[in-house]
């Protein structure tokens, strides 16, 4: 778990060592325990490291320190690394990591999970191993397969690996896409980076920064980001996940998928309901046990929902230790769900903290805030998941495994019930429409529940007609598109910014590989079933979870009170709206006050285009009036990093 970025010559020519220096450092708080570069001749390939400021004192001790001003050749690629610690703490685990015959040269973000699996593949294929790391089998694993490690690697993962017998630069990017890859070309050059702002320290990519109007679109007008790999600054991408490529001067355009999301479901009659529940089951668990892997405090985040609590359970039953679970607790009862993990804590005996959602000054952090998530998002609520992360990571935790995913995999939106609902309806099951109508978990209202999927219907196929709508025509590619491109890539992308903030490393069992090419295989009406949303998921862990949590009726999700943020930040969004120029935004339409969505877009356009410095500076005078001892949630490494920044 770290941060990358590099700079590619794609014709050859020589790079400045000084810009490579500033996009790590714009990347500093994504890894505080180690710093690293490479830089390779344009020549004969030569590969020589370096340390940097932050560098483990072992690292410093063997490697000299990256001067910019002092070039012993010219170098056409060069890479740098973060270093956020999780597996084999020991200075071994330095990058850019070289193998031992200087062959192949590698950055990476992420963490291999079955690492010890492949390892032992690879010692029987021969291969001798240096260091305890991920990174050197993922590696090695190159060097045996090639570009096939990729479908033998479980975790997440985005990587620059350069192959000095071949003479030639490849990215890869895990299936799901956990783990971002931003790139940009400008001239013959290709910058890449964990986050964006990386990419804005190169002066010709911050000079020439545009808005993405297709990507403005969506998000104005449909609340979508992160569609098809696009981002809101024209000319910066997200390189594709589950995909591998050559960067080359065609590198746009040569990138091989491969691992897909699969598209045909089973039928009933192919699998049984006892069959699917077990194979959910065993795949969770192993997904679970792998993922326990760490050489540094871990910890479950326990909503007291059905995900958070399943791999409690399952983190109980597969770990050699007492498992540590954290918990928020809400003032409104009607949010509040802490009773239901309770349960759940007491079932398994966890060492279980409880964490009270604290005074926190969202406009304070506004300007960090938006530069941290560097593109618009869905709910100040981010920033209350950050806030949360940061408390944990003050009591020790560095991992955090946590239920993202669930939803996605095993229908558990209230739009999926409509969709199945209408499918239903389509196909004649008139009878199955009705059942889930009347034991429909989320509401008591039959009335509802039955005319409810019809409403949606027609302002679905309303929205359908607008250009640009990723309109889906079932269920089945309405849960393709939220897991590839619609929903996923988002979270992913946002919620990455939030952690690595901190910075903690979160960890998702339920999107592992295997279980998502399961849960894309089964039978829709397992997935939704006798009014239940995640049926099959239900089923699976009969035994294992108290009926209380199992079956409860319905769930609170983490809850945002949007009525009385509005009310007390009037003052505030008013400010914004008034001293806000934007040429995509009708700035004086009142109900664009109570749109979060248009507000956010709005402070991100003040920020990263307008530099509106006096607008943030007025903000953070009047929210320092309202809470002025609110908790601060970013680390100290990412508050070095708005050096260079314009605000």
């Amino acid at each position: 778990m770290c941060g990358i970025a590099g700079i590619f010559d794609v014709y050859g020519g020589g790079i400045e060592p000084g810009l490579l220096k500033d996009m790590n450092e714009a990347i500093a708080h994504r890894g505080p325990d180690d710093e690293g570069y490479a830089l390779i001749d344009s020549v004969s390939s030569r590969f020589i490291a370096y340390s940097g400021k932050d560098s483990d004192t072992g690292v410093k001790a063997r490697l000299p320190v990256l001067d910019p001003h002092k070039q012993e050749f010219t170098s056409f690629l060069g890479l740098a690394h973060r270093r956020f610690s999780i597996i084999d703490l020991t200075s071994a685990g330095h990058q850019p990591f070289m193998d031992r015959e200087g062959s192949c040269c590698m950055v990476f973000n992420g963490e291999i999970y079955n690492y010890k699996e492949v390892r032992e593949a690879l010692k029987e294929k021969g291969v001798v191993f240096y260091t305890q790391s991920d990174t050197e089998v993922f590696l090695e694993a190159y060097k045996s397969w090639g570009t096939g490690c990729f479908g033998k690697l479980n975790g997440f993962w985005a990587v620059a690996i350069y192959d000095l017998r071949e003479h030639k630069l490849l990215f890869s990017r895990d299936r799901v896409g956990k783990k971002p890859l931003y790139w940009t070309r400008a001239g013959s050059k290709i910058y890449f980076a964990s986050e964006i702002k990386a990419l804005l320290r190169v002066p010709e990519v911050y000079k020439r920064r545009q808005v993405n109007p297709a990507a403005v679109h969506n998000w104005v007008v449909f609340g979508l980001r992160d569609l098809d790999n696009a981002t809101l600054y024209d000319g910066i991408f997200s390189f594709p996940a589950a995909t591998w490529a050559v960067v080359d001067k065609d590198f746009k355009n040569n990138g091989t998928k491969f691992w897909q999301v699969p598209r045909d479901r089973l039928s009933e009659s192919d699998i049984s309901i006892p069959d699917a529940a077990g194979q959910v089951r065993s795949i969770l668990e192993d997904s679970v046990r792998i993922r326990l892997r760490a050489d540094v405090p871990l910890s479950v985040e326990l909503s007291g929902g059905l995900d958070s609590s399943a791999l409690v359970a399952l983190s109980s039953k597969v770990s050699s230790q007492k498992v540590t679970t954290y918990t928020v607790r809400f003032d409104d009862p009607e949010s509040n769900e802490e009773e239901f993990a309770r349960s759940v804590a007491r079932h398994y005996d966890v060492d279980y903290k409880v964490l009270d959602v604290p005074p926190e000054n969202f406009w304070n952090d506004i300007a960090l805030f938006t530069l941290l998530e560097e593109e618009p998002y869905h709910s100040p609520n981010l920033h209350t998941n950050q806030v949360i992360w940061s408390m944990m990571r003050s009591n020790g935790t560095k991992v955090s495994l946590n239920g993202a995913g669930g939803d996605e995999n095993f229908a558990g939106y209230g739009k999926c019930y409509d969709r199945i609902q209408m499918d239903n309806l389509s196909h004649g099951r008139i009878q199955d429409y009705m059942h889930n109508a009347r034991r429909y978990s989320e509401t008591s209202s039959f009335f509802k529940a039955a005319v409810h999927p019809v409403m949606w219907y027609v302002k679905d196929r309303i929205k359908g007609c607008m250009p640009g709508y990723p309109a889906a025509k079932d269920s089945m590619q309405l849960l393709y598109n939220d897991m590839t491109n619609t929903l996923m890539p988002y979270w992913l992308s946002s919620g990455d910014k939030g952690y690595m903030g901190v910075p903690l490393e979160v960890r998702a069992p339920f999107l592992d590989y295997r279980l998502i090419e399961l849960a894309f295989r089964l039978p829709v009406t397992y997935l939704f079933r006798d009014g239940w949303h995640k049926w099959i998921l239900r089923k699976s862990l009969e035994g294992l979870l108290p009926d209380d949590v199992l079956w409860r009726k319905k769930k609170m999700g983490f809850p945002f009170p949007y009525r009385s943020f509005f009310s007390s930040s009037e003052g505030i969004i008013d400010k914004i709206f008034t001293a806000s120029k934007n040429p995509f935004v009708d700035l004086k339409r009142g109900s664009a006050r109570k749109n979060w969505k248009l507000i956010s877009f709005i402070i991100w356009y003040e920020f990263f285009f307008n530099e509106n410095h006096i607008l943030f500076d007025e903000i953070k005078k009047m929210s320092l009036k309202e809470s002025p001892g609110a908790w601060g949630s970013f680390s100290p490494q990412f508050l070095r990093s708005l050096k260079g920044m314009s605000l």
